[in-house]
């Protein structure tokens, strides 16, 4: 792909400050939009002949004030997308509209901002459908209840409490049957990963770790499980989580600091998730999906 840009029907653009390569919020809001869209590095190739898109999604400061320069020269709406109020109120003035990722439950729309409860994330549960069809063969054998495990960085260090929350883990595997499906992210220490590993003892399981040759199986566990616990203080972990239909247990009581905690924090609120105490019953809940609910709300206003 090039930066040079050619009369085209793509519908939205998006341009976001510091995402070489990766997906920001405004890459996962247009991809849940439902169309095609370009990504541009360099807004400054566009020239005001350029078939316009029908919409331009940013993120980022300079993102955002080459948004603003498009809007002016092309004619369309601009929708920012941001996790600071101060930034979002700002916005709200010269922007078309603002999605604002708040750590809290987010409050009634007001004027031009759009908050969401979360970062906007590119999981959805059409995504799990897709991934429960690819992974079921491969996990069939696993006996259920299944059971998927998230092991994050940043909840602790300490060895013994992986041991205990491990055994946790299996005395409930005991008592209900099943499997347990563990996949331990990127920045968790091989003596705390061990330890986990040890203390899970007979029960059946299937362990991934970060940096193995396989790519990480997490969305086809989580795809093909009756249940998820997470343990750490990763917040895409958690929003990956919740937007399943699964019940979603935290593994240990969120702190008072920290986005992690603030997030974790309001979903008990709502429900959302339950602290884990060795019962992995289900109970009615939404899967969390503020990104298809942006998406909508964006796509109606200007019937991208």
């Amino acid at each position: 792909m090039t930066d040079v840009l050619e009369p085209s029907p793509v519908p939205v653009w998006v341009i976001e400050s510091a995402q070489p390569g990766g997906c920001g919020p405004a890459h996962a809001l247009a991809g849940r939009l439902g169309c095609s869209f370009r990504r541009l590095r360099d807004a400054s190739f566009v020239e005001n002949d350029s078939a316009p898109p029908g919409l331009i999604l940013t993120a980022g400061f300079s993102a955002g004030m080459a948004g603003l320069s498009l809007r002016k020269k092309l004619k369309v709406p601009v929708v920012h997308c941001c996790s600071s109020r101060s930034v979002a109120l700002a916005g709200s003035r010269v922007f078309d509209e603002v999605i604002l990722s708040s750590w809290h439950v987010p409050e009634g729309k007001n004027g031009r901002v759009f908050p969401v409860l979360g970062p906007l994330s590119v999981v959805s549960p059409a995504l799990y459908e897709r991934a429960e069809r690819l992974w079921r063969e491969r996990l069939e054998h696993l006996p259920r209840p299944r059971v998927a495990v998230r092991l994050e960085a940043g909840w602790s260090d300490s060895v013994s409490d992986a041991m205990l929350a491990a055994l946790q883990i299996e005395m409930s595997m005991r008592l209900f049957g099943g499997s347990v499906m563990v996949t331990i992210g990127e920045g968790v220490s091989p003596a705390f990963a061990n330890a986990f590993a040890e203390g899970l003892g007979s029960c059946i399981k299937l362990i991934w770790r970060h940096g193995e040759p396989d790519d990480n199986p997490g969305l086809g566990f989580t795809a093909c499980a009756d249940a998820v616990l997470i343990y750490g203080a990763r917040v895409s972990a958690l929003i990956e989580a919740t937007a399943s239909v699964l019940p979603v247990f935290l593994g240990h009581i969120p702190g008072r600091f920290g986005a992690y905690n603030s997030l974790a924090r309001a979903l008990l609120e709502r429900e959302n998730v339950r602290i884990f105490d060795s019962d992995f019953s289900p109970w009615p809940r939404e899967p969390l999906d503020e990104s298809g609910r942006a998406a909508n709300y964006i796509r109606d206003k200007f019937e991208i």
